[in-house]
């Protein structure tokens, strides 16, 4: 138990640091959007591209792994959607908003950061390949799901899917895989001074997005339905990470190191944005409840499931 607490620790340490730098007004409030797309635009995506151009294609993708990821992310969000209907009587639209909290975890804010903690050297490609999903396919589907049964704005179905297909595309990520990705296969030379450069940037990623996740919670009060908080945080704390245990007993074969990242990365709490998401169907203040509970929960979530899988 003490070593998992050393791997969990220096994270909700940061993401302390920035709760009290925000609370005790070290930091404005108002400069957190700046700094979160900061790592969004600059940090990440650096360190995406710095891993990547150096990598083989074929070393950085597992299609066992993308199934894996892909398959228990949209069963969670089907799950959730229907026993929101179900059991809460939501309508589509806020069903549908469950469902995303349920199937998109924060892999870049806190899942990278946790994995950097567990490996000396962290599988890269696991992180590249469940951004790979969580934005190509994940995203995009929840968003569908409720723009579509929702009959959310004027827009037809095609107007909507195309803009979700340029909202994937213009993702600096996504561009910076796709980058990478053709840097690697080219064998294009990157100038050493660019590579240092891009290097430093990120470096800054981990602990700067742990700080943004932190001073984020400042202000959240914890408002609707306990039933749908209470359903939002198991599907994604619990749910997604079990559908993905019982897909792994059927890949033996699979790289330790990737079953590991597999599971770290599905038992995150939701991505970071959630209540930005959701602001969009009125529902921001469920959404930074959601955020908030399932952030707190997964101190304990994370600890309890990294004592079996380390």
């Amino acid at each position: 138990m003490h070593i998992v607490l050393s791997i969990t620790a220096p994270i909700f340490l940061l993401i302390f640091l920035g709760y009290s730098a925000v609370k005790w007004q070290l930091l404005p409030q108002t400069i957190l959007p700046s700094l979160g797309r900061f790592v969004l635009y600059f940090s990440l995506p650096s360190l995406i591209f710095t891993k990547l151009q150096s990598m083989v294609l074929s070393e950085a993708i597992d299609l066992n792994f993308l199934l894996i990821y892909g398959g228990a992310g949209l069963l969670s969000l089907i799950l959730a959607v229907g026993l929101s209907r179900l059991l809460m009587k939501s309508d589509w639209q806020r069903a549908g908003v469950i469902g995303l909290g349920a199937c998109m975890p924060n892999s870049s804010f806190i899942g990278l950061p946790l994995l950097l903690q567990v490996f000396d050297h962290a599988p890269t490609q696991a992180f590249v390949m469940v951004l790979m999903v969580e934005n190509i396919l994940l995203m995009p589907s929840a968003l569908i799901l409720i723009e579509t049964i929702s009959h959310h704005g004027n827009q037809s179905f095609y107007s909507k899917a195309l803009s979700l297909i340029k909202r994937v595309l213009s993702n600096p990520i996504i561009l910076a895989v796709l980058l990478g990705v053709g840097v690697s296969i080219a064998d294009l030379p990157v100038p050493h001074f660019v590579m240092q450069s891009l290097t430093l940037l990120g470096d800054s990623a981990a602990p700067l997005a742990l700080v943004v996740i932190g001073g984020g919670l400042v202000g959240v009060v914890i408002k609707g339905t306990w039933p749908s908080l209470a359903l939002v945080a198991s599907m994604k704390l619990l749910v997604f990470p079990l559908l993905v245990l019982g897909f792994l007993m059927f890949t033996p074969h699979m790289a330790n190191e990737l079953k590991v990242a597999l599971i770290v990365f599905s038992a995150m709490p939701m991505l970071s944005i959630y209540p930005i998401v959701g602001g969009q169907y009125k529902a921001n203040s469920f959404c930074a409840s959601s955020l908030l509970i399932t952030t707190l929960l997964s101190f304990i979530t994370l600890n309890v499931l990294l004592v079996f899988i380390i």
